[in-house]
């Protein structure tokens, strides 16, 4: 019998394994030293090919958002934010909360971001449940103070948030992408082919 596989079945012995999981579980799976946590989600996201903008302030981010759409001929919009639909109508783009079949693009807020895995944490409580599916890009505004370390602080924070939790909470890492096919990766099978994160850091 080799001396690993000795360690594992004298621990076994040992321990109830009730113990050994709690002792799995306790153990961090990330690196101490990992930076700001706005670096670090921008580098997860961009990791899956989603691409992260992090602006100055709210001008900064509205004068980047509004060179985006016109560098990438989007304009299409459907989103819930009437300050933007405002915005946008201003500067001749077509943008309404009114669902339409060819939209280009949908813009909507989050509930948070977590860094570590690159996460844009949603609900139907901001979003309601359509606005992050069928439009081929999905941009994110959002704030530094949303973003958190991890899913489980996301989650903890949406329950200390609302009296009742949202009907949908969704989890967007990155575009939509699937392998099930011949085992060749498809980008937007599901959903949005473009997923851009437009963070305020202020």
């Amino acid at each position: 019998m080799s001396n690993r596989r000795s360690e594992i079945l004298n621990n076994l012995k040992d321990k109830p394994f009730k113990k050994l999981i709690q002792e799995r579980i306790e153990v961090n799976p990330f690196s101490e030293n990992e930076g700001e946590l706005i670096d670090v989600f921008k580098n997860e996201l961009e990791n899956v090919d989603g691409e992260v903008v992090i602006c100055n302030d709210k001008d900064n981010l509205n004068e980047l958002l509004l060179a985006y759409l016109e560098d990438n001929k989007l304009d299409d919009i459907y989103t819930f934010n009437p300050d933007y639909i405002q915005l946008f109508k201003n500067k001749g783009i077509n943008a309404s909360k009114m669902f339409r079949d060819n939209i280009d693009v949908s813009i909507t807020s989050c509930e948070f971001l977590s860094a570590r895995t690159g996460t844009v944490v949603v609900s139907s409580k901001v979003t309601g449940r359509r606005i992050n599916i069928f439009a081929p890009t999905h941009i994110v505004l959002a704030k530094k103070s949303q973003i958190v370390s991890d899913i489980d602080e996301a989650f903890v924070k949406i329950k200390e948030k609302y009296s009742a939790l949202p009907s949908a909470i969704s989890y967007i890492t990155g575009p939509s992408r699937t392998a099930d096919i011949e085992k060749t990766l498809i980008i937007g099978a599901h959903g949005p082919k473009k997923l851009i994160v437009f963070i305020e850091n202020n």
